[in-house]
């Protein structure tokens, strides 16, 4: 009991200096409610170890111990989660105790148990059924499974599984040759049993019917004897299940959930998965009692109290708790061989059945090992009518023990059976443990990790994450606010399609989701530093800041460029793949995300979506001078572009006069010579081409992007007109047109730079694709210089053409040549408009401003 009071104390003075802890911050963070519920408790145990000692002085030491620090660990868990509750917890508390206290001076309740047994039951069963008629929900919804008496809530069912077993007990007792196989005996008991069962099951109170199945079938082997019973449990068990899962909708819905958890994550099978994120956000010692966050799991103060004491106690926390209850079946298994009066031995096993079972139930159910059933863990979750309940079991098994030496040789059980019955349970609890191991140890990465974990949230409002720059450190992402609500907040609103967003309902998307590793903290830090973190506070380490190869002022041009136009621009570096600029509009503002999501997802502009990186597109004649290439590689000998005048000015994207050149045909958009040229390739060698220019790959680089499937060569027209089903990214298209400009090579694309070490020292972040030869660099520089814009040092292409849901596209594509005095430039410009114009203007425009 000393330790128990030792573990309780400890326990409520982490839970004061939790938040100060969290915080950081000194004390005027500190929290001392739960003291209210540690001083109720420590007066009913201290009340009831006085009493028992001095009523019951040949009482089992150990029982009063274990349920003190099951019952400790419960209530500060309640306090931790919802202080409310946990003061209504410690006023069930203090009812019950001195309940159990004022039955002490009666040694005599036992037997009035037993003579009234079938009054007990039957007031039992009644008060059950009136709850179809007046009874509640404190919730507002689900089973109607209790009465509202003053606004304090009682529940039937929960004495009623008291009563039940004083009802087996007394009636095995009395009938005691059904242990000699006279199974007629059996059909009262079965009869009422039937009933209770169907009664909650039409109350679709499911777990405590199978708690009722359960207990019958246990403390009717222990009576019998015959292993028959066992198998025949199993197979009314299944029977049971599958009628219910047939005609009942709710049993049909978890054991789906149980059979398929995956399957709907953020409906049906929520409850399962966050009790699985937090067991495994526990790991070995857990986040440290008031540093974790168990109030996201859905009733974590009642059905999954066990999942919510594993993730601030561990793994160890939950053996410890499995132990306890381990132990407790034994001291209970143990009082039941030693007494021979054969009331009290049934009735001590119905009880440590009944705490065991529901243990297991409930245990099993948090894990996932077993379908949920709704039952409380006996002692330690929230509710009052099951605490009170409870303890009146404790107090039984406290008086039986007391009498179990001295009471008059009876008939007797036959060990084996209670070793086999207490052996299954045993086992049961083990497979827990293992459970629970390799949730918090095998499986806690893939399932910390996975979207529905919503912790990141919480941890971005008590450590700052890490800012990002632009290329020339100049700041376009960071925090505001205070500790425990720090905001994210960004100088130019128009990025966030390509910087993208974390909110705590719609997730995470762009660079805030790529590199949230580094931006949380979680990566670039040393293992020690991290641990240390972790161990005492629960948080990473403060995020670290990224920098990106924008230039924020060539970004911020590209911006006003477009406008109130719905479009994309990539602006590259031909040569290393780094993004200069890259603009989606229209845009969003991610911290208005949660009032506008509903007008953002219903806008049928798209302004969530990432133009340049997820919006695909027909390309149209944009796609000509990859065909000028494959024919320049193949040595192809072209027609006289003026011969074939009347054809190929037909459909330019910009009228042309004058002498015509192939170069000037690709500038201007020509699609009519460019099907004349895919003609003289054939259309496998353009594919071929194609496929070698990866137009249909999906580039590998921090942002979220499109996946293009090539179309079958059958679709002949796709690639002599570059018609859907054929489309691509403009980053696609930077990237294919780079590869012209850079001597045949297809840079790698990059967005992240590089990252801020905690030394202060700007460390590289690897690109996530390689460059590649697409092009003799031979041929590159000369299709530059066929494509060479006449009087300038860029090439270019165009494109004008209506997609297939009537949408007017203008492209306008162009890279530097090497006339051009600085950095090597791509720049794509996609228009979701007929305006070849105002394309043309806004690429020449980034061009020159590239240079400065």
């Amino acid at each position: 009991m000393i330790i128990a009071f030792l573990v309780i104390i400890c326990y409520a003075l982490i839970l004061t200096l939790a938040p100060a802890i969290r915080l950081q911050s000194d004390s005027s963070n500190y929290i001392f409610k739960q003291w209210i519920g540690v001083v109720v408790w420590m007066t009913v145990f201290a009340g009831l170890h006085y009493q028992s000692a001095k009523k019951l002085t040949n009482r089992d030491p150990y029982l009063l111990p274990i349920v003190a620090l099951l019952n400790g660990i419960g209530l500060m868990t309640i306090w931790r989660l919802y202080p409310n509750f946990g003061l209504r917890q410690s006023i069930w508390l203090l009812v019950s105790g001195s309940v159990v206290f004022i039955a002490l001076y009666f040694p005599s309740l036992i037997k009035i148990l037993h003579r009234y047994k079938y009054i007990w039951l039957v007031l039992g069963l009644i008060l059950t059924a009136l709850t179809i008629f007046w009874g509640t929900n404190p919730s507002g919804f689900g089973p109607e499974l209790w009465f509202d008496i003053f606004g304090i809530y009682f529940q039937p069912s929960e004495p009623l599984k008291l009563l039940f077993i004083a009802f087996l007990a007394g009636y095995f007792s009395d009938r005691f040759q059904v242990a000699h196989g006279k199974w007629q005996t059996l059909l009262p008991a079965l009869i009422i049993n039937g009933i209770a069962v169907l009664l909650l099951i039409f109350q679709r109170d499911l777990g405590t019917a199978l708690v009722f199945l359960f207990l019958y079938f246990a403390i009717l082997y222990a009576a019998q004897g015959k292993k028959l019973i066992l198998w025949l449990s199993v197979l009314f068990l299944l029977i049971s299940a599958a009628a219910g899962y047939v005609f009942i909708d709710i049993v049909r819905l978890r054991i789906d959930t149980w059979l398929a958890p995956f399957s709907d994550p953020s409906g049906a099978s929520y409850q399962i998965i966050q009790s699985w994120i937090a067991v495994a956000e526990g790991d070995l010692i857990g986040t440290g009692a008031g540093l974790g966050n168990p109030n996201l799991i859905p009733v974590s103060l009642s059905d999954f109290i066990y999942s919510a004491i594993t993730e601030e106690t561990g793994i160890l926390g939950a053996m410890a708790i499995i132990l306890l209850f381990i132990f407790l079946l034994f001291r209970g298994i143990k009082i039941s061989k030693s007494t021979q009066n054969a009331f009290q031995r049934y009735l001590s096993l119905g009880l440590i059945f009944y705490i065991g079972i529901q243990s297991i139930l409930i245990i099993g159910g948090n894990l996932g090992l077993l379908p949920l059933t709704g039952v409380t863990l006996p002692f330690v979750s929230y509710g009052g009518t099951s605490l009170l309940v409870s303890f009146s079991g404790l107090y039984l098994l406290l008086s039986i023990s007391n009498q179990a030496v001295s009471s008059e040789a009876k008939e007797s059980i036959k060990q084996p059976r209670i070793s086999v019955l207490s052996g299954v349970m045993i086992g049961l609890y083990i497979s827990e443990m293992i459970g629970t191991s390799i949730i918090g140890f095998w499986l806690r990465t893939p399932l910390v990790d996975r979207p529905e974990n919503p912790r990141w949230i919480i941890e971005d409002r008590y450590s700052q994450r890490g800012d990002i720059l632009d290329r020339n450190n100049q700041v376009i992402i960071s925090n505001t606010g205070e500790i425990g609500n720090y905001q994210r907040t960004s100088i130019h609103i128009p990025l966030y399609p390509v910087i993208g967003y974390t909110n705590p309902i719609y997730g995470q998307t762009g660079i805030e989701s790529s590199m949230y590793s580094y931006l949380r903290g979680n990566q670039g830090y040393s293992f020690q530093t991290t641990f240390w973190q972790d161990l005492l506070y629960n948080q990473p380490p403060e995020g670290l800041d990224i920098r990106l190869t924008l230039d924020l002022d060539l970004q911020k041009e590209a911006d006003l460029l477009l406008g109130d136009s719905s479009g994309a621009i990539v602006v590259m570096n031909a040569n290393s793949g780094e993004i200069l600029a890259m603009a989606s509009h229209p845009y969003f503002d991610a911290s208005e995300l949660t009032e506008e999501w509903e007008n953002l997802i219903e806008n049928e502009n798209g302004p969530l979506v990432n133009r340049a990186t997820q919006g695909t597109y027909p390309p149209g004649s944009a796609i000509f001078p990859f065909m000028l290439s494959a024919a320049l590689e193949r040595n192809l000998i072209l027609p006289d572009p003026n011969s074939i005048s009347e054809i190929v000015n037909s459909q330019c994207a910009k009228s042309i006069e004058g002498d015509l050149t192939w170069g000037i045909l690709a500038n201007n958009g020509c699609v009519e010579a460019q099907v004349i040229l895919a003609d003289l390739l054939s259309v496998n060698a353009v594919a071929d081409f194609f496929e070698n220019f990866e137009l249909f790959s999906q580039p590998e680089m921090h942002l979220n992007i499109a996946i293009i499937e090539q179309p079958g060569i059958e679709e002949q027209a796709a690639y002599l007109w570059g018609v859907e089903p054929l489309t691509i990214t403009p980053l696609q298209m930077a990237l294919a047109a780079s590869s012209i400009t850079n001597n045949g090579t297809r840079p790698g694309p990059r967005i992240v730079n590089a990252y801020l070490s905690p030394s202060g020292a700007w460390e590289t972040i690897p690109k996530l694709s390689t460059s590649k030869e697409v092009l003799s660099p031979g041929i590159a520089t000369e299709v530059s210089n066929v494509l060479q814009v006449a009087g300038e040092s860029y090439w270019k292409g165009s494109a004008l053409l209506e997609s297939s849901d009537e949408k007017l596209i203008s492209w306008w594509v162009a890279g530097t040549t090497s006339a051009w005095p600085g950095q090597p430039i791509t720049v794509v410009v996609l228009l979701e408009s007929a305006d070849q114009a105002k394309a043309e203007e806004i690429g020449i425009s980034l061009l020159n401003s590239s240079i400065q």
